[in-house]
């Protein structure tokens, strides 16, 4: 079976900031990325992607076996990226051909035989348009991630769900004496990791899946539903709740909560960070925090690809993009989206609402020099042994010209 992986446009710049430096089935959500749990969950003969414009280049350098955007297609599945797949979903989905699977009036996916496919393609394809042919179409119900947030809301049931792919009770790292670990057959341990003395485990409420090379500092306490990617650090005498993931080479101290970590980024220092969703290459100054409750108790509204959002939740916290920065005591409202490359520092909250590439000093929103950016993201990747590559750069580049 050929699959075809698509984003839309639409519903892809709905979960900015993390969007706009990567493909929304890269967006993690649970123990997984949205394409890794495909890749685990359904079998198939081949792969591609269809993803904006934009992202095309960055997709290709990162995903190199897989196809991008091609010009022509053969019969397959076409499934949107946004929606939380698995096998029994893919199953339903596989069993009519020449047929539309909406979910509250969204395309989710679609079995096409080539003719209709290439027809598809030649009319736009699925990043911009639903086929415009006449099929027959079935409504179908799916866990579909439209903001930010929902990954947010479904992170502690994806944990759950992702851990059947894990040996929960398995320990291949080390724990020093006085680690507690409660409910240890919901826990397992990757291969290189440390748990150090008077850290306590808490997996009654839901599984702990700590991966390889991970480091856990004395006197903290983690409790699941949880993930630590591989190559974290977690600093010593940190408070991880319920529904966070980090992803991998992490380092995060303070106070997490209901949070989700891209990957490659730091929260080293004492601070409280709730209900958020942080990108690559983050670093969050000493005592950063942002709220994730108003003191009305009412409803968090956001500013989403310039529209207001109400997200019908009492608990919203922070959106940050890549490679952005926090200073020292920085404070952050409910709901506030930060674009990729940029600097936030000075006293008082800042805006809720601040564009990529800015730097904003004492709530004032001035424009970061791109020039200025890649010499600091270069240094950044070199630190940890990575490269700020020419395909990043153009993207970045489009970002600051079009964001």
């Amino acid at each position: 079976m050929n699959i075809y992986l698509f984003e839309n446009r639409d519903e892809a710049l709905n979960l900015e900031p993390i969007s706009l430096t990567r493909p929304v089935f890269d967006l993690r959500c649970g123990a997984f990325t949205f394409l890794e749990r495909i890749q685990k969950e359904i079998k198939y003969q081949s792969l591609s992607f269809f993803v904006r414009d934009e992202m095309e280049a960055i997709t290709q350098d990162k995903f190199r076996s897989i196809s991008v955007n091609p010009k022509n297609v053969n019969h397959g599945i076409w499934l949107n990226a946004t929606v939380l797949w698995d096998k029994n979903l893919f199953e339903k989905v596989a069993t009519k051909e020449n047929t539309l699977y909406f979910s509250s009036n969204q395309l989710v996916a679609a079995n096409l035989d080539e003719e209709n496919g290439q027809l598809w393609i030649d009319q736009g394809g699925p990043v911009k348009t639903v086929p415009s042919f006449n099929l027959s179409s079935v409504q179908m119900s799916v866990g579909k991630v439209q903001f930010l947030w929902d990954c947010i809301n479904k992170n502690s049931e994806m944990i759950l769900k992702d851990s059947g792919f894990f040996e929960m009770g398995r320990n291949d790292g080390f724990l020093a004496s006085g680690v507690t670990l409660l409910n240890s057959g919901s826990i397992v341990i990757g291969s290189g990791s440390k748990i150090m003395s008077s850290t306590v485990l808490d997996a009654e409420d839901g599984p702990i899946i700590i991966g390889e090379n991970v480091t856990v500092l004395p006197n903290s306490f983690l409790q699941g539903p949880l993930v630590i990617g591989d190559d974290c650090l977690i600093k010593a005498g940190a408070k991880i709740y319920e529904g966070t993931t980090i992803g991998p080479t992490c380092k995060v101290g303070g106070e997490v909560e209901e949070s989700i970590f891209q990957g490659f980024s730091n929260k080293q220092h004492d601070g409280f960070l709730g209900h958020a969703y942080i990108g690559e290459w983050v670093n969050m100054g000493a005592d950063t925090n942002n709220s994730d409750l108003k003191n009305n108790y009412t409803h968090v509204k956001v500013t989403i690809n310039g529209e207001v959002v109400d997200t019908k939740s009492l608990f919203v916290g922070l959106f940050m993009g890549d490679h952005s920065k926090s200073g020292i005591n920085t404070m952050f409202n409910t709901g506030t989206v930060i674009g990729p490359c940029t600097n936030v520092v000075g006293y008082g909250f800042p805006p809720k609402t601040i564009p990529p590439f800015s730097w904003v000093i004492d709530g004032k929103i001035r424009t970061h020099l791109f020039e200025k950016f890649v010499e600091t993201a270069t240094v950044v990747k070199k630190r940890r042994g990575h490269t700020f590559t020419t395909v990043e750069k153009t993207l970045y580049k489009w970002i600051s010209e079009h964001r």
